[in-house]
């Protein structure tokens, strides 16, 4: 077969065939990702599946990392979307903290690929020459920051709070109980209820005035 005829045989990248193929090839990522739990699966495993050739999956992907990081991208795209969309639906910060907070355990809990995709976001660090996208995971926070210190303009949190650190330790807080507890009992319980005591633990602290005093005297040393 010569190159011309094996060129016009593969559909252009952009054509509506190609582009229904990319989205099948990266479902059956998803699928593999919900199914096992974890990123452990082979390139020919997606092909066997999606009942494609080893040439023509790597056509649309040279490799795994290529193939995880769009997946990855998409995941988070959709998080920012619904999270977009809890928040414009709050009248006061205090409820737009919750929606945030409702959407990024709810997601969690039930969507497992959303897990990974933060973990790689958050702690681990691109990959030589990747085309990775620092900062996917960045609106989130940026919302969460922002309706923070909207809630220290409204009286509802004390001035000094570190909003960024409180946004990135809500998050974080998200996505360990998700790891933590997926096959618990901390799974089975109500969304609100976890969320509650989120909200509890940003709001109220855990402290008694003790032990708020122990925190102002500490001077770092552990001496």
């Amino acid at each position: 077969m010569s190159a011309r005829i094996r060129k016009a045989a593969i559909p252009a990248r952009n054509s509506p065939k190609s582009q229904a193929t990319r989205a099948r090839i990266m479902q059956t990522a998803t699928d593999f990702i919900s199914e096992r739990g974890s990123t452990d699966f082979q390139m020919n495993e997606i092909s066997e599946r999606c009942n494609l050739s080893k040439g023509s999956l790597y056509y649309y992907f040279i490799d795994k990392a290529g193939l995880m990081e769009a997946v990855f991208d998409q995941v988070i795209g959709d998080l920012v979307v619904r999270v977009e969309e809890a928040v414009g639906l709050a009248s006061t910060s205090y409820e737009a903290i919750a929606r945030i907070v409702m959407t990024l355990v709810g997601c969690i809990r039930v969507e497992r690929p959303i897990v990974f995709a933060m973990v790689e976001e958050l702690f681990l660090p691109p990959s030589a020459g990747s085309a990775h996208s620092c900062g996917r995971f960045a609106r989130v926070l940026e919302l969460l920051e922002g309706h923070l210190d909207r809630a220290k303009d409204e009286g509802l949190l004390v001035s000094d709070l570190d909003s960024r650190l409180a946004a990135n330790a809500i998050a974080g807080a998200c996505i360990y109980n998700a790891l933590a507890f997926a096959d618990e009992g901390e799974r089975g319980k109500p969304i609100e209820d976890i969320v509650q005591r989120y909200l509890m633990l940003v709001m109220n602290g855990a402290a008694t005035e003790k032990g708020r005093e122990a925190i102002r005297s500490y001077d770092g040393t552990g001496s």
